[in-house]
């Protein structure tokens, strides 16, 4: 109950969903427990940086002071006080903080590489320790810098010693690859198709920095791109899927910032449990909550 405990009190290219999910019976009740004040959930928020990585762009681009506008209000007005890192990764990307000159053929491995060398040669080699929200494959970017350091995969190039990474928070990452059409003439596709290499070799691999990293995966049953399934699929303590009937989709997940009236059913046990309120915070609400408040 750690995530919905705090969340409940603060004010992170279309592809086709076969078969909705049937909504499960709601806990009448809510959370058992008292609710935490917004001021006491202020005081666990860090000045640690913060990444915010982007999904795939069919088009090559993102502005990404735009993706994240809402994600960076959030954040500030929840006591984030360190740097806010909007990472971008295509030569087209606009108004990133940083962003590397890929293309839609620099495959998934290789940005996480680059991730990664750029959270160790800003922050990890100085003891500074971050977190990171990744939406769509951009939270596939996350896992492979992770993954990357660890395994150090033959032939895609020289990797970091190792990163401090706190929380890692995804929103509707395909673990099991998308939903839908994506080109094969583009290497991000055929990384992003189910069943393909990358995420076989992902599924294999510790997702764990030095010291640890808290994983929140968080998923909509209503998602058309990438379905629930396979945003729940990778190893993690925390998950949550947005509820159907309530208008939240792969486009606007990263952007809903309001209420505490969202319904939800989560897992704090990595899934062998879930139960479900009518009061959870929104994805944006939920994803400070996370990376305000490690479990190491």
């Amino acid at each position: 109950m750690r995530r919905i405990l705090r969340a409940a009190a603060l004010p992170a290219v279309a592809f086709s969903l076969c078969a909705a999910q049937a909504a499960p019976a709601l806990a009448a009740s809510g959370p058992p427990a008292a609710p935490r004040t917004r001021a006491a959930d202020t005081a666990t928020a860090s000045s640690d940086p913060v990444y915010l990585v982007h999904g795939l762009q069919l088009r090559g681009g993102t502005d990404c002071a735009a993706t994240w506008k809402q994600a960076n209000a959030v954040l500030r007005s929840s006591g984030f006080t360190g740097p806010l890192v909007t990472w971008g990764y295509y030569s087209h990307d606009t108004h990133c903080t940083r962003h590397e000159s890929g293309t839609l053929n620099t495959p998934v491995l290789e940005l996480g590489r680059r991730l990664a060398w750029d959270v160790y040669q800003r922050y990890s080699r100085h003891g500074v320790p971050v977190r990171v929200v990744g939406h769509s494959m951009g939270g596939l970017v996350a896992a492979t810098a992770l993954a990357g350091v660890k395994a150090r995969p033959h032939g895609s190039g020289s990797w970091p010693p190792y990163l401090l990474v706190k929380d890692v928070v995804t929103l509707s990452a395909p673990f099991r690859g998308i939903a839908g059409s994506c080109s094969s003439s583009y290497r991000q596709c055929r990384d992003l198709k189910p069943g393909s290499a990358l995420q076989l070799w992902l599924a294999r691999q510790s997702l764990q920095g030095r010291g640890g990293t808290d994983w929140t995966l968080v998923s909509a049953a209503e998602d058309t791109r990438v379905p629930y399934r396979s945003a729940l699929a990778a190893a993690a303590k925390h998950k949550v899927e947005y509820l159907s009937g309530q208008g939240i989709t792969h486009y606007n997940l990263h952007r809903l910032d309001s209420g505490h009236s969202w319904r939800i059913r989560y897992s704090d046990n990595g899934g062998a449990s879930y139960k479900t309120t009518r009061r959870g915070p929104s994805p944006l609400r939920y994803t400070a909550v996370a990376l305000a408040s490690s479990s190491h």
